[in-house]
């Protein structure tokens, strides 16, 4: 495990059967890469489906917001439950109630950018992701093989 602290840009190897987390102090982010080209299904909050389409090297984010074991084992279900079983994602209309309930949400895509300041569970753009406050600003691209982690902040770096 390594210390991240006001870094600017930081490219990590990251193969399709590796998880890489990133571990803030009230959170944390796993990523993984696709792992071939797949498609996940959308339900929007207007009652449409959206489809996004995701080549090998593309991003599954999932963003916990809490640290430890469970929030760890919650990300690697997660991720199995979207890569290997093509579970939807659901998206919640602003305000809605049960936002403040979730304990993960999920994005994907080649960019991802982390914010604290939107509202868990209402945004369909997959390319940004709520997260916990020491990860907020983060910006992640898939590059083949590896990805670019840009953005100051106070957060560790470990691969399983």
């Amino acid at each position: 495990m390594s210390f991240m602290s006001v870094r600017k840009r930081r490219r990590v190897k990251l193969s399709p059967q590796e998880i890489l987390f990133l571990k803030g102090s009230s959170g944390e982010l796993g990523i993984v890469k696709a792992g071939k080209d797949m498609q996940v299904f959308i339900g929007t909050p207007e009652g449409e489906e959206v489809v996004q389409f995701l080549e090998a090297e593309d991003l599954i984010a999932v963003s916990a917001f809490s640290i430890g074991e469970t929030a760890e084992k919650g990300i690697k279900c997660m991720i199995h439950l979207l890569k290997e079983m093509g579970s939807p994602i659901v998206v919640l209309p602003r305000n809605h109630p049960t936002s403040g309930r979730l304990k993960m949400v999920v994005s994907c895509g080649d960019f991802i950018k982390l914010d604290c300041s939107i509202q868990p569970g209402t945004h369909p753009e997959q390319d940004i992701l709520c997260a916990c406050e020491d990860l907020s600003g983060v910006e992640i691209t898939a590059l083949v093989g590896e990805v670019d982690i840009t953005g100051a902040s106070n957060y560790k770096v470990e691969k399983i």
